[in-house]
């Protein structure tokens, strides 16, 4: 692989992300809806001067977290810059003039992958920036260092997260011809991944543990049973389990985990009655959640490390 030939690429990618309409009405999405979430926090700590500065990405108030953000929006973000990286170019006819000049195969995967990856980390890293900037002078006070740690550690499991969804858009992108495939896979798998799977994991967890009322009424009495709270747990548990299939519900429980805020599903909070919690050291954190974070880093891997070795047998035709 030539170094040089890869940056140049990831140069054109990256200037061809931040210039386009499409990156730019998502970063503006994204920033509206993070810092309105930054505010509603500052207004809870306010009132709450106990919860601390990570309370800004708790969604404490109305519950609708900057976790939840990235589970919902995330994984648009990482397939738009994805989903036409190869396609669109080689339909158009421009891939195979790319490979006319002086520069690898792999130069070009490479470059599209880094140039895509630069391109959402400027996005997580500005809008998580801006959120902190826009919280500190309305409370008088930024994060400790150990909140300041967790802040930076989020911002690179974010981006790390982001990536996979850009990974999984290019090798979208490799293996259809026709950029209207890629985009129906793509809206395909972020519904599933972020709406269908909780409902698929609610049924298949009622249908394995079905709770019925004596006499198939509902009695409030039988809610303070040790029994109903049992299978209530084990109900639960194998919903969580199911929904693990999902990047987004890993990158949720880590995310929250790593903040130290409280989230409900896939980052909601309980409507006003949602608070932060530091339930566990940093490094506690990171060891109880090690396995969300491992699963999304290698998910990632594998779809690029697929994508890299479907586009290096791609067949490219000058005709497209």
């Amino acid at each position: 692989m030539s170094m040089a030939g890869a940056l140049t690429i990831c140069r054109k990618e990256l200037a061809d992300h931040l210039g386009s309409r499409r990156y730019i009405v998502l970063f503006a999405l994204i920033l509206v809806l993070s810092t309105l979430s930054a505010y509603q926090g500052t207004e809870y700590i306010k009132s709450n001067p106990n919860a601390g500065f990570m309370a800004i990405f708790s969604g404490a108030r109305f519950g609708f977290s900057f976790t939840y953000l990235m589970v919902f929006f995330g994984p648009i973000i990482g397939l738009a810059l994805g989903f036409d990286a190869i396609n669109k170019e080689r339909t158009s006819g421009t891939l195979s003039v790319l490979l006319c000049q002086p520069i690898y195969r792999d130069s070009i995967i490479n470059g599209k992958f880094l140039g895509g990856t630069v391109a959402l980390s400027l996005l997580a890293a500005c809008t998580i920036g801006i959120m902190c900037g826009v919280a500190m002078p309305i409370l008088g006070f930024g994060p400790g260092f150990n909140d300041a740690l967790r802040i930076v550690l989020f911002a690179l499991l974010t981006i790390v997260y982001l990536t996979f969804w850009l990974a999984l858009g290019l090798l979208f992108s490799t293996v259809t011809k026709k950029t209207s495939t890629s985009i129906l896979l793509s809206i395909s798998t972020w519904l599933f991944c972020s709406i269908v799977i909780t409902i698929i994991a609610a049924l298949i967890a009622n249908f394995i543990v079905p709770i019925q009322m004596p006499g198939g009424t509902f009695n409030p009495g039988a809610q303070q049973t040790s029994e109903y709270r049992e299978l209530m747990q084990r109900r639960a548990t194998i919903q969580m389990n199911i929904q693990r299939i999902s990047p987004a519900y890993l990158y949720n429980e880590a995310g929250s985990s790593i903040l130290g805020t409280a989230g409900g599903m896939f980052g909601f909070g309980e409507l006003g009655r949602g608070s932060p919690f530091q339930r566990l050291e940093l490094a506690q954190a990171l060891a109880t959640r090690w396995p969300q974070i491992l699963a999304i880093v290698v998910g990632m891997i594998v779809c690029f490390a697929i994508t890299y070795m479907l586009f290096l047998r791609l067949e490219i035709r000058p005709e497209g």
